[in-house]
């Protein structure tokens, strides 16, 4: 969705001070974001759960993180010159991403779970194993006078393992987003941006597939 706000009747002073409130920026501070989405709620105001359906095990193993900057996932520039650099609240983008990959197949009904390692093979472990690796993971925020532009931009390699028959199978999506014209930045700003289009690379990877007996193959 694209937030556009309009400011009226600010005087010359306050419009001044406006402006170096909000084009003022720490160099080199660092805001961490959270690339997993909260849960969504019922009427109620209930956590909702979804029934898992019938399907492999599928267990998500952190993706290999293959940019040239791993320190950060992207920035906010002000007029001025001053830049805040945003990073993962946990400091590892491969862990996040496949976090938010488990829990995006969970909402999807998929018997899924997230791993720190990849599981030894065996009757007791999971049918399909997924890793992947990043190639592109960003979102950047550039003010103008009064208003923000973000724009994110996502490129995953997503790779599923299955153990039944030892195939696998892989695929590369990218994605970009923006929200334009934002009055008041906020960091949730940039996370729901990143959020919402590193889904996207997820949605792809999700509607090209389906299963077959305790396997995951291309449709």
């Amino acid at each position: 969705m694209i937030r556009q706000h309009v400011v009226r009747g600010i005087s010359a002073p306050v419009a001044v001070g406006l402006l170096l409130l909000l084009g003022c920026s720490g160099k080199g501070d660092i805001i961490p974001m959270n690339l997993t989405p909260k849960m969504q709620a019922d009427a109620t105001g209930a956590a909702q759960v979804v029934k898992p359906m019938a399907g492999p095990r599928v267990m998500v193993i952190p993706f290999e993180d293959g940019r040239a900057d791993r320190t950060k996932v992207g920035s906010r520039s002000s007029m001025w010159g001053g830049e805040t650099y945003f990073n993962v609240s946990s400091g590892s983008a491969g862990e996040e991403t496949a976090q938010a990959f488990a829990d995006y197949l969970k909402r999807k009904g998929w018997q899924a779970q997230y791993a720190k390692t990849a599981p030894v093979a065996s009757e007791a472990g999971p049918d399909v194993v997924v890793s992947g690796k990043i190639l592109e993971l960003a979102v950047d925020a550039r003010r103008g006078v009064f208003l923000t532009d973000i724009e994110a931009r996502t490129k995953l390699v997503i790779q599923a393992s299955n153990r039944e028959d030892s195939s696998s199978l892989v695929r590369t999506d990218a994605h970009s987003g923006s929200h334009d014209n934002v009055l008041w930045f906020e960091p949730q700003d940039g996370e729901s941006i990143l959020s919402e289009v590193l889904e996207k690379n997820f949605e792809r990877f999700v509607v090209s597939t389906k299963f077959e007996d305790r396997a995951i193959r291309f449709r």
